[in-house]
């Protein structure tokens, strides 16, 4: 399924499929903007089927109702929400408008980059594991973004050849990187989520 949203401050475009369109799909995400700031979270449950589902629906919820708090405190928050449960890889990118800085936040797989309108591209650095409940530390990487920047979260999903760097840069509007990712990128036996999203102020 593709969607696009344009908000006040972010543009973004997504598709998701189930692995071989099964009627559960292991991947959720969720994007909000308000006045201060966008979020975007993409979870990943371990292997697929209903109980993946489950478990990434069960963070994404949570994130849904309390995104004003702290990546930080969101991240330990999902992992003890799944103590007994499937485990999941959790993304969540937050584009902090008053201080013009992106805030990310991680555990597990799930590719995150950013592209500059200069043409440089920074992979943010992940972190090993995944959420299940058994104790952790979490951080925060923090860069800082300029009018223009586009960012990509997807799931293991996919994996997207070096030559796809420069038409995800460049192409435009974001429902034609989309197109474009689709046609191009391989596109594993596994559920799939992909996201890209343009900074517009």
């Amino acid at each position: 399924m593709i969607e696009s949203k344009l908000y006040n401050y972010v543009e973004i475009a997504s598709f998701q499929e189930a692995k071989n369109n099964n009627a559960w799909c292991g991947d959720a995400f969720f994007c909000i903007e308000t006045d201060e700031y966008f979020i975007c979270a993409i979870s990943d449950g371990l292997g697929s089927g209903q109980l993946a589902h489950n478990a990434s629906q069960l963070v994404i919820s949570y994130i849904r109702e309390n995104h004003h708090e702290p990546l930080v405190f969101l991240m330990d928050r999902c992992n003890e929400l799944l103590l007994n449960k499937r485990g999941v890889v959790l993304s969540i990118v937050k584009v902090d408008f008053i201080n013009k800085e992106i805030i990310y936040s991680n555990t597990g797989n799930i590719n995150c980059i950013f592209y500059t309108t200069n043409g440089i591209l920074t992979r943010t650095i992940p972190k090993r594991g995944f959420l299940c409940g058994r104790k952790s530390s979490f951080t925060t990487q923090c860069i800082p973004y300029d009018k223009g920047m586009r960012f990509v979260l997807f799931t293991d999903g996919i994996e997207l050849p070096t030559s796809l760097h420069d038409v995800i840069a460049k192409e435009v509007p974001v429902s034609r990187v989309i197109d474009f990712v689709k046609e191009r990128a391989t596109l594993k036996e596994d559920d799939i989520t992909f996201l890209v999203g343009d900074i517009l102020d």
